[in-house]
């Protein structure tokens, strides 16, 4: 063939191969990812409500939402006529499906850190024999609400969806096991329902159990798996296909949070946990009403609930089996044995170990790669710095999102500031250690970090080991074809180095949509730290890219690109700052409630908020209290008060106690009288010269001991009743040290007395988030004993 153009006698070029290879490996990465961060995503969105007319086996949620008024009309905590209306709603309907309930009444306590929780509830429980039961499947929701929110989403949804599902279970054939339904009260108050139910003795073989609980801490938003309590549920957990992970197991049973699972699980029963928790402003407050519930985050649920109740339903309950690994991925549930754990994790440990020792003839430096997994600490600093200081400022600026502990209607708004921000961190230190460290040293610095976390998740959190691991193996088995297969300068051994950002991000990225509305700002620098692995692996992977852009030793490219992203988070941040509003939808949380010290015969208006509040801050014409001015509840320094008029409740109070003592231990008994509308009331015991042992309220046990912190002052011992009974509370205490035992009641009340200056809240505010002090009144009395 001539080298000559025959039509211009100009010579032929031959084509630039490496040049193509360097444009397809440029843009073929960032579309990858970008598909991959779809696949993770779209699985998320919630489905559409099936309508009433939907098939009688599947799960609607219309149909469950119609019996919402019925639940969540009014507020209705445990011990109220509401509650008791609703109890009564509740009943017709599960007489009407052809079951034949019971009704739970008893004292229940539980004690958490020390401190007992008391209180009088009244559980529902139904249930549907089996055609050859193993065990039972039960469905479990709390059906109080809190005592100043209606309580619609937080959990009158999930009792209608809870009720579809039993109803969709009957509709076919006969299930093999047997079907319970549980509708806890006392939930709200610690578990106190769930509690009454293990103590009736209802759970007799409580090991061939599986519950599945269905809760919310918002009002919308996909439904999470977040929770699988016990062995053998794998089954259970991939056929719901709601979102799940492990790691949320793992990370769940380190907080203090709870649900009714938990005192199940205490007392054996296997369950899974489900919930959903968009909407977090909402959450226990006024605002959580019929009309904010989101009917296609029940679908989920329900539809999520339904189909782990059907599986478990024809399932051998008495084969438990073993605890898996478990995560989402593109919307299909993987698994795989918790033993492989440990061996997965080490595998990845080991490749690296091998490919930086044998891939020093091909390229690869150990050097740069020890480098560059020195100097990541520096990136995952970077984004907990961003997200602390971004949380420290906007809490100067908007001190309003304070007192809602950063749940904000609009969080994506002021994570978009942060997120850009540390980009323009990231990019920062990339460009830095891009010109001492080449890309494939870069990458192999990285991934030590991935295998190290999955190394030390497999000894201490099992459940969250496949987060870094998969990363770690996937990343190291593509970079050890690059070394093998091409050529030091080719750009596919760049960006196969950085494969690991693929898994990285497709396990990552729902992760952290789903984590941040259930943190809140405040805590944002937990998951932006979590997210800067992921984004630094995509930085390695981009590398083709960004060197076209920016060759070097060149950098202007990726100097100029880290100050417009960060000039760009100031100006979003500033922008959202300013113009992020309030309105009848999404009102403003304020916090103002009522002390009365029936003892001094005065009043103040308490709140955590500040003066700076909208209607309520003028009436804190007093600056802080003292430390707690000697109510222990209000122990915290920053409460704000003021003075306000007398109102006429009665006091709390006791009858005439009578006291024995043997051994140097006094036991005094007393019965306790509550002021009308009480519900709940909590007791404190002066511990500066006694000690208690122990005390009972209404046959019910309360441990002794001190349980409360340094803060509290002289008052150190607590316990508390929920729902306390009209013609009062018996109570029993058992004590050491001289002289009367001074104590403390502290009555609450739902709601303001109605004084000249208790304010009325406009449309576009409302009362913060129980359990505050915020729209609840507090009654406080004396005595010694």
């Amino acid at each position: 063939m001539s080298l000559l153009d025959r039509a211009t006698d100009r010579p032929v070029r031959r084509p630039d191969r490496p040049a193509r290879r360097s444009r397809a490996a440029a843009l073929l990465v960032p579309v990858l990812l970008l598909l991959t961060g779809a696949a993770a995503v779209v699985p998320l969105a919630a489905p559409d409500p099936a309508p009433a007319a939907a098939p009688a086996e599947g799960f609607s949620a219309e149909r469950a939402l119609a019996a919402l008024p019925d639940i969540a009309a009014e507020p209705h905590p445990s011990g109220s006529a509401a509650q008791e209306r609703v109890r009564d709603r509740l009943l017709e309907r599960l007489r009407a499906a052809g079951t034949s309930p019971q009704v739970i009444t008893r004292v229940a306590a539980r004690t958490e850190a020390g401190e007992t929780a008391v209180g009088r509830v009244s559980d529902i429980y139904a249930t549907v024999p089996g055609s050859d039961p193993t065990g039972t499947v039960l469905l479990v929701a709390h059906y109080d609400s809190v005592p100043t929110g209606p309580g619609a989403a937080d959990n009158g949804a999930n009792v209608a969806a809870a009720l579809e599902v039993l109803r969709a279970l009957q509709s076919g054939p006969r299930p093999r096991n047997d079907i319970g339904l549980l509708l806890t009260d006392g939930e709200e108050y610690g578990l106190l329902g769930a509690q009454a139910f293990v103590d009736a003795g209802l759970a007799s073989d409580p090991r061939r159990i599986v519950a599945v609980n269905l809760e919310a801490r918002g009002t919308s938003g996909p439904a999470v798996l977040f929770q699988a309590l016990g062995d053998g549920l794998t089954p259970a957990v991939r056929e719901a296909g709601a979102y799940t992970t492990s790691l949320a197991d793992e990370v769940f049973g380190l907080l203090p949070n709870d649900t009714d699972l938990t005192a199940l699980s205490e007392a054996g029963v296997r369950g899974l946990n489900l919930a959903y928790f968009e909407g977090a402003p909402h959450y226990h407050t006024p605002h959580d009403s019929i009309e904010r519930v989101s009917a296609a985050s029940t679908q989920d649920t329900g539809d999520a609930a339904l189909a782990a109740a059907r599986q478990l339903a024809g399932a051998d309950l008495s084969a438990t089996g073993g605890r898996s690994t478990y995560f989402s991925v593109a919307g299909t549930v993987l698994s795989y044995p918790e033993q492989l754990v440990l061996p997965l994790a080490g595998t990845a440990t080991l490749g690296w170990t091998a490919l930086l020792l044998f891939g020093r003839r091909r390229g690869l430096s150990a050097r740069g790669a020890l480098r560059a997994a020195a100097a990541l600490p520096a990136a995952l600093l970077a984004a907990a710095l961003v997200g602390a200081a971004g949380w420290w400022v906007l809490s100067l600026l908007r001190p309003d999102l304070v007192l809602t502990a950063g749940n904000a209607y609009h969080p994506g708004r002021y994570l978009l500031a942060e997120a850009l921000l540390l980009a323009a961190a990231l990019l920062g230190w990339y460009r830095w250690l891009r010109r001492r460290v080449a890309p494939l040293d870069l990458a192999m610095g990285v991934l030590p970090w991935f295998w190290l976390l999955g190394l030390v998740c497999a000894v201490l959190l099992p459940g969250a080991s496949y987060l870094f691991t998969w990363p770690a193996l996937i990343g190291t088995a593509a970079a050890a074809l690059a070394v093998r297969l091409t050529g030091r300068q080719s750009p596919w051994r760049t960006a196969a180095a950085g494969a690991a950002a693929v898994p990285a991000v497709a396990l990552t990225l729902p992760l952290l949509l789903l984590l941040l509305p259930a943190l809140g700002l405040s805590l944002t620098a937990v998951p932006l730290v979590l997210a800067a692995l992921p984004a630094t692996l995509t930085l390695t992977q981009l590398d083709p890219l960004l060197t076209r852009l920016a060759p070097l030793p060149s950098r202007r490219f990726l100097t100029a690109a880290t100050s417009a992203l960060a000039l760009a988070a100031a100006g979003t941040f500033g922008a959202v700052t300013a113009l992020d509003g309030y309105s009848a939808d999404r009102p403003r949380a304020v916090s103002l409630g009522y002390l009365l010290d029936s003892d001094t015969g005065k009043a103040v208006w308490v709140s955590s908020g500040g003066p700076d509040q909208p209607v309520v801050g003028p009436l804190l014409t007093d600056g802080r209290l003292v430390p707690g001015d000697g109510v222990p509840m209000l122990r915290d320094l920053d409460f704000q008060a003021g003075p306000a008029p007398l109102s006429a409740i009665e006091p709390p109070r006791t009858e005439q106690p009578t006291t024995t003592e043997q051994d140097g231990v006094r036991t005094v008994r007393t019965r306790v009288h509550l002021p009308a509308g009480t519900h709940r009331f909590v007791l404190y015991a002066n511990t500066t010269r006694h000690t208690v042992l122990d005390a009972t309220l209404d046959g019910a046990p309360a441990a002794g001991g001190t349980n409360l912190p340094s803060s509290a002052g002289d008052w150190r011992w607590t316990t508390s009743y929920a729902a306390p009974p009209a013609d009062g509370v018996d109570l029993t205490l058992r004590y050491r040290g001289d002289g009367p035992l001074s104590l403390q009641i502290v009555a609450l009340q739902a709601g303001l007395p109605n004084t000249p200056t208790t304010p009325t809240l406009p449309a576009d505010l409302s009362w913060a988030a129980w359990p505050s002090v915020a729209g609840q009144t507090l009654v406080v009395r004396t005595l010694a004993l």
